[in-house]
């Protein structure tokens, strides 16, 4: 099991700080080790980059308007809401292994 993905689940366990970052990073680890995320413990990272894949990471946020990132941050916020109950099963599938 890759270490990053356990410090990445664990980050995602604890808090929504850089979620979008972290949910991408854990699908890429996903497709790393099984080819492609899908049917793994990283499905749900693999769908939701795919759902979020309009959405800013971090290190294009600072090149966006403030109006855009308000419609951006509401829009992640209730994707993560409505999501929660699956990244944390994720996430301790991952801490499991």
């Amino acid at each position: 099991m890759s270490e990053e993905a356990i410090k990445l689940a664990k980050k995602l366990l604890e808090s929504d700080v850089d979620y979008l970052n972290h949910v991408t990073d854990l699908c890429y680890i996903g497709n790393e080790l099984y080819g492609q995320c899908w049917d793994t413990e990283y499905h749900i990272f693999g769908l939701l980059s795919s759902e979020l894949d309009h959405l800013p990471l971090k290190h294009v946020r600072v090149n966006c308007s403030d109006e855009f990132l308000e419609k951006s941050d509401r829009e992640l916020a209730e994707t993560i809401e409505f999501y929660r109950t699956d990244v944390v099963s994720a996430c301790h599938q991952i801490l499991k292994q």
